[in-house]
């Protein structure tokens, strides 16, 4: 193919394109522009806040325990989502999230035999991976010929799907042995595992352009997963919460 050809075939779809709709509406619609075709997929990078529940009697006895609150489990989140359009307002996601918490604690009633407090750390992360069905309440966008693809200024969407996340809970430092006169030891423990969970979101995308648009999401998670040996006797951990998470999509 001719330079002269690779100018004049861009040439012809935009005539195309200005005898089907007046540049006032093409504005309106959409984000200054148009792509040759609607998008294949879209990438989408987020970062916020995820704030566990923490629910369950494991999160109930520390935070009773020891100088944490469950406030204290809130996390700094990050996610990325692969979104696949099966119809014009319908999309197959694949996400996954990430976060993460180590805090500093001591024993709110009990001291060593010095007058200080005893003091250790405890860790809460968690990493949810899922498929979801993503439904627009509005046209993501619209073709105004075979040439042309305008991107809507605003969609709104919902989702709903189900997954695996995997968590790890660890503890590390002093406590008190309550079986055995109060005795104060330094010890560590960990539990690590995959626990199923269903999600449900909604947000919406800004688009800056007919590749770029600004996404944001708020999500809830909802699950548990057993623990390990170095917590026997608590009930299934709590994997639920909920995130606020915004960032970019790239179209392709």
């Amino acid at each position: 193919m001719t330079a002269t050809r690779l100018l004049i075939t861009p040439a012809v779809a935009l005539l195309c394109l200005a005898s089907i709709a007046p540049p006032a509406d093409a504005q309106r619609l959409s984000g200054d522009g148009f792509l040759f075709g609607a998008p294949k997929a879209s990438v989408a990078v987020r970062f916020g806040y995820a704030a566990p529940s923490a629910g369950s009697d494991l999160f109930s006895f520390v935070t009773d325990e020891l100088s944490l609150r469950r406030s204290d489990f809130g996390t700094f989140n990050y996610g990325a989502d692969l979104a696949v359009p099966v119809r014009p307002r319908w999309h197959v996601v694949l996400s996954a999230d990430i976060g993460g918490m180590d805090k500093k604690s001591d024993y709110r009633e009990w001291q060593d035999n010095s007058g200080l407090p005893i003091e250790q750390s405890t860790s809460f992360k968690r990493q949810a991976y899922a498929a979801s069905i993503r439904y627009y309440l509005r046209p993501v966008g619209r073709s105004l010929s075979t040439f042309a693809w305008i991107p809507a200024r605003f969609a709104p969407w919902a989702s709903a799907g189900v997954g695996r996340t995997y968590y790890k809970f660890a503890q590390r430092g002093d406590f008190v042995d309550f079986t055995n006169s109060n005795r104060i030891f330094a010890d560590s423990y960990k539990s690590a595992a995959w626990g199923f969970t269903a999600q449900a979101a909604a947000g919406f995308d800004w688009s800056l352009s007919p590749r770029f648009a600004m996404t944001t999401q708020a999500k809830y998670l909802r699950g548990k997963a057993d623990l390990g040996l170095d917590y026997s006797g608590f009930a299934p951990i709590d994997l639920s919460g909920l995130s606020m998470t915004g960032g970019l999509a790239v179209r392709f």
